[in-house]
């Protein structure tokens, strides 16, 4: 009886220092939630407008789309370890090509929440609210 309590207090203790030491997931994991093909539903949180716009993520690229034409495309790197993650775009092709796009992101299942300043601004937004100042974008992934 003492070994099987002795036995399942070690258990415990293991559990909890395992749980205490798990590490965050690495970037490339933290991209794989985002990956495939997501519908912009709302900027600032009203209705995005006429025409389909989709935002597709391969990888570490991505590539924005406006009624099946592309209009930029690049890389992305989100940082896990912030809260919420940290997401920037180095915008390779388009009208803001060689800019780089700060901003945050939030993955709930098939809801990407985006929260970006302007490209080429220095500035990260501080949480996920709606602001003038920047674009909130929500975005459904596509089945």
């Amino acid at each position: 009886m003492r070994r099987a309590v002795s036995l399942a207090a070690a258990l415990l203790v293991t559990t909890g220092l395992a749980a205490q030491t798990a590490k965050p997931p690495t970037p490339a994991e933290a991209l794989k939630p985002a990956q495939g093909t997501w519908v912009v539903k709302t900027f600032n949180g009203q209705p995005a407008g006429e025409g389909e716009m989709l935002l597709i993520i391969t990888g570490d690229k991505y590539a924005q789309s406006i009624n099946g034409t592309v209009n930029e495309r690049g890389t992305l790197a989100i940082d896990p370890a912030k809260k919420p993650m940290t997401i920037d775009l180095t915008i390779q092709e388009g009208d803001d090509a060689g800019k780089l796009q700060l901003g945050l992101v939030e993955i709930a299942g098939d809801t990407m929440t985006l929260k970006l300043n302007v490209p080429g601004s220095p500035t990260r937004p501080k949480d996920l609210s709606v602001e003038e100042s920047f674009f909130v974008v929500v975005g459904d992934r596509r089945k």
